[in-house]
């Protein structure tokens, strides 16, 4: 029988290409040959680590694993590596001049002085990741400037302030993709210096006309339909455009959303408190047919728009829309019926809280879709023996949703829902006023691996 060695170069560099790196770097050892394969450049091409070794990498792994300056290596994606510090990132910036992507999301011993350190030996960098603790907006800054070519960045709030977004808008013109995650500010911080303003998104919109990615979230929302008109004017391209819980009452109306589906391509949009009637409803199913996901949380909604969104949409996949607690003519049985009727196939997450649905009308939704998620928060009218009659349909609900309702009366009931839906793996049960401390610790008990809010 003919030994390995006897393979062509190109068979035994696809065996290679299935093994972890530290069993690369072991059979290089077995001779000159094996020691050119296992570094062919196919590949060293992506660093990465499994989510079960990536707890283990430390910065001693990491020299090991890159001895001596690869250019190869284009992607090094360091998520769950929890010990990696900012030695290891400047090592890593040092050896692998020529990386592209870089994501060090989970790594929490990294602070301004790793940033400023990959500032100054990365210079092609066009999809950057960055942990929350410790970054500010001077590492984010260092980095933006010396690469000039990113497209896409991930960063917490607190690096993403003014100062970063004028650097970001002055360097990088063709960004395409902005994520900014909410930071968890001290009990002693203020708020308001993790805060998102107008001047900040027409600072971002007009250094940034390529942007098809935007979602902002940060502790206080402070912005007017002036910036979304402005953004949506400038930057044409949007797809997703994400604005979480609106801190100013009203100052988002249908203008802003108006101008977003007009100018812009939109394929998911999500607004918060703001003053958005049946008339975004009506301009979004004209303009944007194609909108995939779309959340509007404590809007004025009614029954009219729905019934035109959903019947123009008919590729939406996931809808979230509240109704606002002073709004007299709101969503009813009506809305079910429209969402249950022309939902497409892949409709899979709903939530339409504080509606004035009933069992009726959730049965109806139930039966003609295959919902993954479903909120029902505040809905009043539901009752435990209508989402009971459900849990046949809901066989694959990851996500449920049922605070501030008195749909589950008892603690039996609770562990019941439980058993009936398998797959669920969350659960808001936050003011269910029927339902015991006792029961919710049974809950758990019983259904170690669902998250319960209370």
């Amino acid at each position: 029988m003919a030994d390995i060695s006897a393979l062509p170069d190109s068979v035994i560099v696809f065996i290679l290409s299935f093994l972890r790196y530290p069993r690369l770097i072991s059979c290089s050892r077995v001779s000159k040959r094996w020691y050119r394969l296992c570094y062919d450049i196919s590949l060293w091409r992506k660093l990465w680590f499994s989510s079960s070794h990536s707890g283990k990498v430390t910065g001693s792994l990491v020299r090991r694993l890159v001895p001596r300056t690869n250019s190869y290596i284009l992607s090094i994606d360091l998520e769950g590596c929890t010990s990696i510090d900012n030695e290891a990132v400047k090592y890593l910036s040092m050896f692998c001049p020529n990386v592209r992507k870089l994501s060090i999301k989970d790594c929490r011993l990294v602070s301004d002085r790793g940033c400023i350190a990959l500032a100054q030996n990365s210079f092609k960098l066009t999809s950057l990741k960055l942990p929350m603790e410790n970054i500010t907006s001077k590492g984010l800054v260092a980095v933006v400037k010396n690469n000039q070519l990113l497209k896409r960045i991930y960063a917490y709030s607190r690096a993403v302030t003014q100062a970063t977004l004028n650097c970001i808008a002055g360097n990088c013109a063709d960004l395409e993709t902005l994520i900014v995650y909410e930071s968890c500010l001290d009990e002693d911080e203020s708020g308001s210096i993790d805060a998102l303003t107008d001047k900040m998104l027409i600072t971002l919109a007009d250094g940034c006309r390529k942007l098809k990615e935007l979602t902002l979230r940060y502790n206080q929302v402070l912005l007017s339909d002036l910036s979304l008109v402005y953004a949506a004017s400038k930057c044409r391209q949007i797809q997703q455009f994400v604005v979480d819980y609106c801190d100013r009452d009203h100052e988002i109306t249908d203008i802003g959303v108006t101008a977003l589906a007009r100018f812009c391509d939109i394929r998911c949009l999500h607004l918060s408190n703001g003053q958005i009637s049946d008339n975004a409803l009506l301009v979004i199913a004209e303009y944007i047919p194609n909108i995939e996901d779309l959340s509007l949380e404590f809007s004025q909604v009614s029954d009219v728009g729905i019934f035109k969104l959903m019947q123009s949409c008919r590729k939406l996949e996931s809808l979230v829309v509240h109704n606002s607690d002073n709004h007299e003519r709101g969503i009813t049985d009506a809305s079910a019926f429209m969402i249950g009727h022309y939902a497409c196939e892949d409709f899979r997450l709903l939530g339409i809280a504080f509606a004035d649905i009933t069992d009726k009308g959730l049965k109806y939704i139930c039966e003609n879709t295959e919902l993954s998620s479903l909120s029902v928060s505040g809905c009043g009218k539901l009752s435990y023996a209508g989402l009971k009659s459900c849990f046949e349909d809901l066989g694959c609900i990851m996500s449920l949703d049922i605070s501030f309702t008195e749909i589950v009366e008892t603690d039996n009931q609770l562990l019941e829902m439980g058993q009936a839906l398998p797959w669920l793996d969350s659960l808001d049960v936050t003011d269910c006023i029927g339902i015991s401390r006792e029961g919710i610790s049974n809950f758990k008990a019983r259904f170690p691996f669902c998250k319960v809010a209370v």
